[in-house]
């Protein structure tokens, strides 16, 4: 194509482009909160282009432009809260530049369906935003508007490879958007060259039409007969998703549960059953999914190097062991994690792989309705097993201790005080998880603080209170502080067991709990900081849910300084000595100050608002009362004069003034042309004509004659929209009039008129 100002509607059809395409995160995301964001990442930079084509800016100074935006969009999207009214603060410019350095463990470790927030829907702002950048410049820089579907195409294929689920309809979306562009190229071709193919009798391109209708004829037929057509449902030619990870199946692709327990706890589907189980053992168990080893700021995930095998280990005959069998049978569900009771030995599922770190069962495929069997070995030792670990059996699990370099100190010291008369590792831990059973901790499933580094101090010190998900990773980052490899392991409850033998378990009864290192002889062992849960094996948990381990009533402290807690011989069947949890409210006079200035601020900065919107409105009801009196007067006369009064406002918004030493006839005929009235001088010169007649001429002008008057004001108006923004002229225009002393009245420039 030929270097000229391109068709609003191929900029709009362009801008479709990665539009559609990142409609495939339909297949990545949880509900649709993302899709605004999304959208308009798709659209700024081909609206920002436009605008700078329209005003002739330099083209660095439109991608200066455009990347400031995006960059803007990045950080606002990340996190909203950290700014001031959309106004990036130096927190959020922070907090968006640690989520942006962790996207690749994004990558690795958040799966689907995963919550749009922080740098998940950061990344893919930053991703569709980018990717509409480069289409705007392969159209208007190199003049390859075709080749600006390669970067949406990029876009549609890097998402697909993420997500799950069904494909159809997101591929349905993208191909037609892609048809529409190019139909809408073609079309614009067509239009430049003026060719035959151009209707003039309805100004619609009869290609356009037929060809938009035909394309999605094609798409249409596409996603209907191509699931049926030979070797669709075979595999791959070329596994893109396991590429450069070795032997072994890949897990980038597979469900952490960690991330909908929430909605499985409090969503529609909390009563429908997920599985049922018929185990030998009498009081059931934990039934584990996975188990999350890698702690950064972004939460809890999977260590990427990790590689599956398809063997599990065998059985260990350690101290406390028993060998128990499950039978499990999935409901109508997809799984690709398969629920066992830790830790499993032998599964009768031949195409089942684990992960050797955590012994986690996963599928490659997912299956719905599937039965299996599991062999599990039940590790629940003696007191004086648990008491005779020491810090030196923890050494092997280093990674394990792992913390993100900007560690909350304020959450080290809690656990620091809390573990401070504890000796070994098991009353270490057991000291953390009992301070969870006492006030002022309490179960609330309606909070929404995440497990990311940011939200611990949020979980600790303020809101002190949360669901299963707060408590099992708090367990964890503080155990891991005081030097216990700890990890999250995600599950469910035991459920409820009926007539029939079962355990029927719900979406409801979904759960999360820290796992501790206790060294080679233990291996893995459960604790349970959720209050009102209770562990059916160690008997650990809330004694107002049946466990032995519950809290005392305690009296919140009143100094300054940290009570040192004390701890009696802690055993799993033993009742612990009361234990302090540490101040939690430090520094309050110093935040109470600041959100005092805060507020002032905020109020001050709304009343300015508020100020300016009612003096907007009073100008903006003032020119339309004034423009209605001037239209509507009774007097044909007087309503001539007052449509050449609207005229020349109109016209000095545009920059277009007349001189006082003019006449009305020699503005319209030599001035307003010379200052660019375009389009506009043609009905300012039928204007100019009435206006004379009425100022000079002896008899009236007719009704006729004043509706032409107007007639020809609205044509300068839309003839004025094509060379000045809007928002320009109605500021030029009410500026005018707050500095402007109104002319005397019977003037032709009265702006009574």
């Amino acid at each position: 194509m030929a270097a000229h100002r391109q068709p609003s509607y191929v900029v709009v059809s362009r801008a479709l482009l990665t539009g559609g395409a990142t409609f495939a995160l339909a297949r990545v995301f949880s509900g649709a909160s993302w899709v605004a964001p999304m959208l308009l990442a798709a659209a700024l930079p081909a609206a920002l282009f436009a605008l700078g084509e329209r005003r002739r800016w330099n083209p660095l100074a439109t991608i200066g432009v455009a990347l400031v935006v995006g960059a803007w969009l990045a950080v606002v999207v990340d996190d909203p809260s950290e700014t001031f009214l959309g106004f990036l603060t130096p927190s959020a410019l922070a907090t968006a530049g640690h989520d942006l350095a962790h996207a690749p463990h994004v990558l690795r470790s958040a799966v689907v369906p995963v919550d749009p927030l922080a740098a998940a829907l950061m990344l893919s702002v930053v991703a569709a935003f980018v990717a509409a950048l480069v289409a705007e410049l392969i159209a208007r820089r190199l003049e390859a508007p075709v080749g600006a579907i390669g970067p949406s195409v990029a876009l549609f294929v890097a998402i697909s490879a993420l997500g799950s689920g069904r494909w159809a309809p997101t591929t349905a979306i993208y191909a037609l958007v892609v048809v529409e562009y190019l139909v809408v190229l073609q079309h614009s071709e067509l239009e430049t060259r003026r060719t035959w193919f151009q209707s003039s009798r309805n100004r619609r391109s009869q290609l356009v039409t037929g060809g938009a209708a035909a394309g999605a004829l094609v798409v249409a037929v596409a996603i209907a007969i191509g699931p049926g057509m030979p070797g669709a449902r075979s595999g791959a030619l070329i596994r893109y998703r396991s590429l450069g990870s070795g032997r072994g199946s890949s897990i980038l692709n597979v469900t952490s549960p960690l991330v909908s327990v929430g909605a499985k706890l409090t969503g529609r589907d909390s009563t429908q059953e997920v599985f049922s189980v018929r185990t030998t053992e009498e009081k059931g168990n934990y039934w584990r999914v996975i188990a999350l080893d890698q702690f950064q700021n972004d939460g809890w995930g999977l260590t990427s190097d990790r590689r599956a095998a398809s063997k599990l280990p065998g059985p260990t005959r350690g101290p406390g062991t028993t060998l128990v069998t499950q039978t499990f049978r999935l409901g109508p569900i997809d799984a690709q994690w398969l629920p066992a009771a830790y830790r499993p030995v032998r599964i009768d599922v031949p195409q089942s792989q684990v992960l050797p770190g955590s012994t986690s069962l996963f599928l490659d495929t997912p299956l719905s309705g599937l039965t299996y069997v599991v062999q599990s070995e039940i590790s629940n030792p003696d007191p004086s097993v648990l008491e005779s670990v020491t810090f030196d059996d923890l050494r092997a699990m280093a990674p394990d201790l792992a913390l993100p370099n900007n560690f909350s100190q304020r959450a080290r010291d809690f656990a620091q005080a809390v573990t401070r008369d504890d000796h070994t590792p098991f009353d270490k831990a057991f000291a953390l998880m009992t301070v969870f059973h006492q006030a002022p901790f309490v179960y609330d499933q309606g909070v929404d603080l995440g497990t990311t580094a940011r939200a611990l101090d949020r979980f600790l010190f303020e809101a002190h209170r949360g669901f299963c998900e707060q408590y099992a990773a708090a367990f964890a980052e503080l155990a891991r502080s005081v030097g216990l490899p700890a990890r999250v392991a995600v599950g469910y409850q035991r459920g409820h067991l009926e007539s029939d033998g079962l355990w029927h378990v719900q979406g409801r009864d979904a759960h999360a709990w820290p796992e501790v290192w206790l060294g080679k002889q233990v291996g893995w062992y459960r604790f349970e900081p959720t209050p009102g849960r209770t562990d059916p094996v160690t008997g650990f948990g809330d004694r107002a849910a049946g466990g032995t381990g519950g809290p005392t009533t305690t009296t919140p402290p009143t100094t300054a300084q940290p009570t040192t807690p004390t701890t009696a011989s802690l055993t799993p069947n033993s009742t612990p000595n009361q234990i302090r949890v540490p101040p939690l409210t430090t520094g309050t006079h110093s935040s109470r100050t600041g959100a005092h200035v805060l507020t002032a601020a905020v109020v001050t900065l709304v009343l300015l608002l508020g100020a300016f919107v009612v003096l907007l409105a009073a100008l903006a009801f003032g020119a339309w009362r004034r423009t209605r009196r001037r239209r509507h007067d009774p007097d044909d006369r007087e309503r001539v004069l007052g449509a050449w009064s609207e005229a020349l406002e109109r016209l000095a918004a545009a920059g277009i003034e007349r001189k006082p030493s003019t006449t009305s006839l020699e503005f319209a005929l030599r001035q307003a042309p010379a200052l660019g009235a375009g389009a506009a001088g043609p009905p300012l010169m039928g204007l100019a004509r009435l206006h004379t007649a009425a100022m000079y001429s002896r008899d009236a002008p007719s009704s006729d004659e004043a509706d032409e008057a107007w007639s020809e004001v609205d044509a300068i108006a839309d003839a004025l929209r094509t060379i000045v923004p809007r928002t320009r002229r109605l500021r030029v225009r009410w500026w005018s009039r707050l500095r402007r002393a109104p002319a005397p009245a019977g003037s032709a420039l009265s702006p009574e008129r």
